[in-house]
């Protein structure tokens, strides 16, 4: 008989959402990926986050990681709450991992609130080179970024 996953083991679970440096600023990277079907410990985790990137004087941008975790209506709820319903003004929002419905759907429920959203298909890290990268370059352009060597991510085809 296979043994039951204990979710808070996850690596998914355990990794901590941090803040980079960008074009004078900070971008908030909300890890909630690898978390699977685990709602709970996501809902736990946004909530035990949300005090950081929502503060007046914190982050104007965010970027919600969800690679390989099940984004269910709670947990969409629960996002855009953070976003919209705590008095923070956000520049721009990018999304990592989620599927077409789910791009959609935070899109209707996102719009008209003031701030910018991007849709990733997922992120990488390169140790050099990778702000040169076409990918890198038209998603900065098609989504208002500045071009600066900062920036540790670029559009994943």
């Amino acid at each position: 008989m296979p043994e039951k996953i204990n979710g808070k083991e996850l690596a998914g679970y355990q990794k901590k959402s941090f803040a980079l440096p960008y074009n004078g600023g900070e971008i908030w990277f909300e890890h909630l990926d690898g978390i699977f079907g685990f709602e709970e410990l996501v809902l736990e985790k946004l909530s035990r986050d949300v005090e950081h990137f929502t503060k007046p004087s914190a982050y104007a941008y965010v970027c919600f990681v969800f690679d390989e975790t099940e984004v269910t209506e709670k947990i969409i709820e629960a996002v855009k709450t953070a976003v919209c319903g705590r008095g923070k003004r956000f520049l721009k929002i990018a999304f990592v991992g989620l599927d077409r419905q789910k791009v959609r759907k935070f899109k209707k429920d996102l719009a008209g609130n003031g701030f910018e959203t991007g849709f990733l298909k997922g992120l990488r890290t390169r140790k050099s080179g990778f702000w040169q990268s076409r990918f890198f370059i038209k998603f900065c352009r098609k989504n208002g970024f500045p071009l600066d060597k900062t920036a540790i991510f670029y559009y994943n085809v």
